[in-house]
């Protein structure tokens, strides 16, 4: 498995995605400019095009006119203003972890053939690829579909690839959602955040918490990821998303509302750890900012142009029960 050159910036990069989840477009902006002044440019197309897959699949469209920096501006701040749609994210985690041999995330339930057919597709991706254009039914199915292909032949980790896959058999598999902007309002979150098991530090902090509290390191490990590094803004009512977490935690005996008693008492022990590099973050920022690293743009007003248009429920973020049916599914390819 490939490892993180200690030399790239690890917590910008972590805290750029965070900044995208809870909707702070300000800072997504100014960490985006940052990572592309230092010559970061490579990682944030590709990560930019995860990350849209990943947090609104529905917004990965977008993807095909990603050419310059003002154009990754443009799709990470529509990403980071948007009601999150996370149904490619939870399908793809578990149709990943199916093709890795864990029958354990199966309900034996109808949606089960969902994971199965993403399952396939990570197996076979040439065939599900050309299976996928010859089943849209619009250009709008097909434009997010070559979208989806072009970005999961950029490579990256087989995970990540699986929510481009799962974004491109929802496309043409479910009725497809709308996307809105958010109506929360931006708040700013501490930056410890962005320090979690995608940086060094982070896993330092987390082994150290679990020591001091005496839990299992992966419990703590997979709590903060949930209750803390995968909150976003706001989020449509997502089966897919709801089910990759009730799995992930009961895995370690817990619902989400165990997980998030535990993090109240963990969360303040991992920020007390974090205070430092915290402190080192906050100053790095400031500095890029004072040496005219990160300049100022301005944002490109939210536009639904191009977007599928079709009703969805746009609710705040909630675990919701799994009796709910995802919509349509067709047969595999």
């Amino acid at each position: 498995m490939r490892k993180t050159n200690p030399e790239t910036h690890q917590a910008c990069r972590s805290l750029l995605q965070k900044a995208v989840r809870r909707g702070d477009t300000r800072l997504t902006r100014e960490v985006a400019r940052h990572l592309y002044d230092i010559g970061d440019t490579n990682w944030l197309r590709a990560r930019t095009a995860v990350i849209t897959f990943e947090e609104c699949w529905p917004l990965g469209v977008q993807q095909s006119g990603q050419t310059n920096i003002d154009s990754i501006l443009n799709a990470l701040t529509n990403v980071a203003k948007a009601v999150k749609v996370k149904d490619a994210a939870g399908l793809g985690s578990l149709a990943y972890e199916y093709s890795t041999g864990d029958h354990s995330v199966l309900l034996d339930v109808p949606e089960d053939k969902s994971i199965e057919h993403v399952c396939k597709a990570i197996k076979e991706p040439e065939r599900f690829w050309d299976w996928a254009k010859k089943t849209c039914s619009n250009n709008e199915q097909l434009a997010l579909v070559e979208s989806a292909h072009k970005a999961y032949r950029r490579g990256g980790w087989p995970w990540d690839r699986a929510f481009m896959q799962a974004a491109a058999y929802l496309a043409v598999s479910t009725n497809r959602p709308e996307v809105y902007p958010s109506a929360h309002k931006q708040e700013d979150f501490p930056l410890w955040v962005a320090l979690d098991k995608h940086t060094d530090c982070g896993k330092a902090a987390l082994r150290e918490a679990a020591k001091i509290m005496g839990l299992p390191v992966r419990q703590i490990t997979w709590v903060s990821f949930y209750c803390e590094s995968a909150l976003l803004n706001e989020a449509t009512d997502s089966y897919w998303w709801s089910r990759e977490i009730h799995w992930r935690l009961s895995r370690f005996g817990l619902d989400y509302d165990k997980a998030k008693a535990i993090w109240s008492k963990v969360q303040p022990v991992i920020a007390e750890i974090l205070k430092d590099q915290t402190q080192w973050l906050q100053e790095h920022l400031s500095q890029s900012t004072s040496k005219g690293g990160i300049q100022k743009t301005v944002e490109e007003p939210y536009s639904q142009e191009g977007l599928w248009k079709l009703p969805s429920n746009n609710a705040a973020f909630n675990i919701q029960s799994l009796s709910q049916p995802v919509q349509n599914s067709l047969p595999g390819f």
